[in-house]
């Protein structure tokens, strides 16, 4: 009874919220990997806001089949209370009508287990993805890291031929996925190579990370006042968004 239930909810927000995306065509940035989502999904946040756009991101962990739908839907979850799902579903129906709706949606997607990342994206079609890391963090749910490896190749083929797929360089797989994609792609991490954005240069300090970031014989330099490379990397992937959505020929909002 219960996987019943939770079965018609998951189509039932689904098909709500494919309803709201037809109406209001907010750009989609997809943010997905093994590791390190949630802080280039605030990074990314954080810039478009400060050029002024109104933006719309997950929530907690609501990057599942029904967390995302909620997270785009700006509505809470019922968890696992029937009686608190009751006045959701009704909500669920009335964003369709919601005003306002933001200009962008920054969402992290969520792979645990086979066929997530086809489900999600049969939700929402990413203009723009980010792909960080992709490593063992998952793989008690798969048969091996190619069968974990195809859900993010499912995304780089499904961002849109009119984006750009924005990969972490440093990372073999992440770094093929590029071959898999009619987007434009732009690369980013630590290795020597023409063309990406090159972390050249890490110092710590007390209140936080300066860094140097190379690209095209320009370097610049940043601060971050979170410790740990991880973070350089969500500044940096950041970087190469602010790029893009300032640089680039085609029409990105």
């Amino acid at each position: 009874m219960k996987f019943f239930c939770k079965t018609i909810l998951k189509y039932y927000l689904k098909y709500v919220t494919k309803i709201v995306l037809a109406i209001h065509r907010p750009t989609v940035v997809a943010i997905s990997g093994s590791s390190n989502k949630t802080f280039i999904r605030d990074e990314i946040r954080k810039i478009l806001e400060i050029q002024g756009k109104t933006v719309r991101a997950n929530p907690k962990n609501f990057n599942t089949e029904i967390g995302l739908p909620l997270a785009i839907l700006n509505i809470p979850s019922g968890y696992n209370s029937y009686r608190a799902w009751l006045p959701i579903i009704g909500k669920a129906f009335w964003a369709i009508f919601q005003k306002n709706f933001p200009e962008f949606l920054v969402l992290e997607l969520g792979v645990s287990q086979k066929g997530d990342m086809r489900y999600l994206l049969s939700i929402i079609k990413p203009k723009i993805s980010i792909i960080c890391e992709i490593n063992q963090r998952y793989i008690e749910s798969f048969s091996g890291m190619d069968n974990l490896f195809l859900e993010y190749q499912y995304l780089a083929r499904q961002t849109l031929q009119s984006g750009a797929l924005i990969l972490n360089y440093d990372n073999a797989r992440v770094r093929n996925l590029s071959k898999k994609s009619r987007a434009q792609v732009e690369y980013f991490g630590k290795t020597k190579k023409t063309g990406i954005f090159q972390i050249e240069k890490i110092e710590k300090q007390e209140n936080g990370q300066k860094f140097w970031l190379r690209h095209e014989n320009e370097i610049q330099e940043f601060f971050t006042p979170r410790f740990g490379e991880h973070n350089i990397y969500a500044v940096t992937a950041g970087k190469v968004f602010e790029y893009i959505l300032n640089f680039t020929k085609y029409e990105i909002s």
